[in-house]
């Protein structure tokens, strides 16, 4: 039988880090964004609300953990249960060991209910299809799954050679041909950064990164020394567990470009990028993408996932869609019909203004999500 205990104050949540972590180590479909690595590291620096991680045992052994926080819904009096990680956190869901995933589902969603005069709106955003979560039912709860994000993935073979053959042939050639023009013009470094090298890389990757979009008149995602105090921080832990994969090219010894990607379980993660717009003909961006694939069939990945966002460049290197979805939950209250009503108006002005973000950045069709961070482009 599936017990469900709940941890709410900071004491607490530190000491399940042990048995967090060796959750993570045993779920097959866990992502770096639901790690203790990640989601303690982002409530020390962006934490907000309260705690409310649920915990699932058998006999006493952690089995499951559905991590979230309530918040004040757009600071109005009405309670929104939401995500520990939220909006930093490409994918969402419950952890659990492969054998309980459907029995923690539903024993969280039972908790939930149980426990609903806590809470008004229950917005769980993120979550791939075929989640357990989205399989679970309560007649005491009012539940709308929907379409949340595209999020491109390319499928993997065991050898670079191979996997450059299935590209188009344009996208083919100019793999190899930027990377010889580079080293024609330069002293081409590109390199996995490890060790003592991890700070400052780091620090190359902000600047490159934030310094492209503030020319194009945007802030970029790293902007803030908090977001930046955070990402130093899961870098080093991730390092330490083997799941960072932080990619720099340097020319004449100068940092050009930055690719910044998390593996775990066979996948590896694009999460963002930074290049130096002064090398943009040599097109850094495609360069460093076919660098980061080409290491991650080295290392025995089976998929480089390229997360939220269908940016067109990203099906240069034959991705295939594969979609988010949102788990919208209220019940029968007042207060919980007019949180749930707002929420849908607020996810439709956001699908209007993503239309125009997409007239920006070259995308074909709005999703109907908020944009967590900024899409990042090829590099050209």
């Amino acid at each position: 039988m599936v017990t469900v205990d709940e941890v709410v104050d900071e004491a607490e949540f530190a000491a399940l880090e042990t048995e967090w972590q060796a959750l993570i180590d045993r779920a097959g479909s866990a992502t770096p964004f639901q790690s203790w690595e990640w989601l303690s590291t982002w409530w020390k620096h962006h934490g907000a609300g309260k705690l409310w991680v649920l915990v699932a045992r058998v006999e006493g052994a952690m089995v499951g953990l559905m991590p979230l926080v309530v918040t004040r819904y757009r600071g109005s009096p009405l309670r929104q249960v939401r995500w520990m990680g939220a909006p930093l956190s490409d994918y969402q869901d419950l952890i659990a060991d492969d054998a309980h995933q459907a029995l923690c589902a539903q024993a969280f969603l039972d908790h939930l209910a149980a426990q609903r005069d806590r809470w008004d709106l229950c917005d769980l955003n993120d979550l791939r299809e075929g989640a357990a979560l989205t399989g679970a039912a309560s007649k005491e709860l009012r539940a709308q799954l929907v379409f949340h994000r595209k999020c491109p993935v390319i499928k993997l073979g065991s050898e670079w050679d191979a996997y450059l053959k299935t590209l188009g042939k344009n996208t083919r050639a100019n793999v190899g041909r930027r990377r010889r023009q580079l080293e024609k013009a330069f002293r081409t470094e590109l390199e996995t950064v490890e060790g003592d090298a991890l700070p400052g890389a780091m620090e190359d990757l902000f600047r490159l990164h934030n310094r492209r979009w503030r020319r194009r008149g945007a802030m970029g995602a790293f902007a803030g020394k908090r977001m930046q105090a955070f990402h130093h921080e899961v870098a080093q832990k991730f390092l330490a567990r083997g799941w960072l994969k932080l990619h720099r090219m340097r020319l004449d010894g100068e940092a050009r470009a930055a690719f910044y990607c998390f593996q775990l379980n066979g996948r590896v993660y694009y999460y963002l990028s930074g290049f130096d717009h002064t090398v943009g003909k040599f097109s850094p961006g495609n360069v460093m993408m076919g660098y980061a694939i080409e290491r991650a069939i080295a290392d025995g990945a089976r998929e480089f996932d390229l997360l939220r966002g269908d940016e067109s460049y990203k099906y240069m290197w034959k991705a295939e869609d594969r979609s988010t979805q949102r788990l919208v939950i209220g019940h029968g209250t007042l207060r919980s019909r007019i949180a749930v009503g707002g929420h849908r108006f607020e996810r439709w002005v956001e699908h209007e203004g993503l239309k125009v973000q997409r007239r920006l950045w070259g995308r074909k069709e709005a999703e109907r999500a908020e944009p967590a961070r900024l899409p990042e482009p090829d590099g050209n």
